[in-house]
């Protein structure tokens, strides 16, 4: 494969932070997110990313992401909420002629049923009352764009949720994630990890100081989706900050180096010996 997947377009008209950035234009911008890096991470291989990024993986938005969506909005933007989504009466049913055109009538704009609908204003709520989360937010930007070049030469981006500097020391960066397996710290951690939500940290907190702004500390807001939908804060640990600087780093340099060789390898190309994982022994010995 060629390195037409580096975005090769000069992009300093866009270096910087930006408070008012459509997501459109954020999304369209030749520029390489977090979420992008995530796919040459192991277990996937550069081939994988390369894919990603030839748009070839495509999916369908699920009906988590539009709910986690749809939380974003209520949380940051809440004046848009009223708009943003449609709650679909509970007579109508999708499958009869009635139903098909009521949703046509609606369009591209999102429909949620009354337990959706009634779980994104709990979600708001909860963080509104909710004592750290509120003070967190309070005088925050959100979804503010950055844009800079890595040292490895490739241009990245990030689109945070809320951004705010508070003095010539400190800026601060919060994550709203929405949880279905819980927010309490155990659980959640176990979600950051195995969603490397620490290698997005990093990459935003990177993209903050090339940008001139201050240090960073990085907060998640973890809010649960069904009642009570409990709500969490947490700072990353500096450790756990490390291992995302580190990923980020592995991540980039990988994939300039994939670019400069014109080469996107998947798994191994020889044979390997396959055993099973050390719990399967387990079981079976149990058994």
């Amino acid at each position: 494969m060629s390195n037409k997947l580096r975005p090769m377009t000069p992009l300093c008209n866009l270096t910087g932070v930006h408070f008012d950035m459509p997501e459109a234009e954020y999304r369209m911008a030749p520029a390489i997110a977090g979420s992008d890096a995530k796919k040459i991470l192991p277990p996937l291989t550069p081939a994988h990313y390369a894919a990603h990024m030839a748009g070839e993986l495509k999916r369908e938005p699920s009906k988590a992401m539009l709910l986690g969506t749809m939380a974003h909005v209520a949380v940051l933007e809440p004046k848009k909420l009223d708009t943003a989504f449609v709650e679909k009466p509970s007579d109508i049913d999708f499958r009869t002629k009635a139903g098909k055109e009521w949703r046509e009538s609606i369009g591209t704009t999102p429909i949620l049923d009354a337990e959706e609908a009634r779980a994104v204003r709990g979600i708001r709520d909860s963080i509104a009352a909710h004592d750290a989360a509120k003070a967190l937010l309070a005088g925050c930007d959100s979804e503010v764009a950055m844009f800079a070049e890595h040292r490895t030469g490739l241009w990245i981006k990030g689109r945070v949720d809320a951004l705010k500097v508070e003095s010539d020391n400190e800026a601060v960066i919060v994550d709203v994630k929405t949880t279905s397996a819980g927010a309490d710290y155990g659980t959640f951690s176990r979600q950051a990890a195995h969603l490397n939500y620490h290698l997005s940290a990093a990459w935003y907190c990177h993209l903050a100081g090339l940008n001139g702004l201050p240090p960073c500390r990085f907060y998640w807001i973890a809010v649960e989706v069904a009642p009570p939908y409990a709500v969490a804060v947490y700072e990353i640990h500096p450790d756990a900050l490390d291992l995302g600087v580190g990923m980020m780093n592995d991540a980039l340099e990988l994939i300039a180096q994939c670019e400069d060789e014109g080469r996107w390898p998947g798994y191994e190309a020889t044979v390997q010996a396959l055993n099973l994982p050390a719990w399967a022994y387990g079981k079976a010995v149990a058994a």
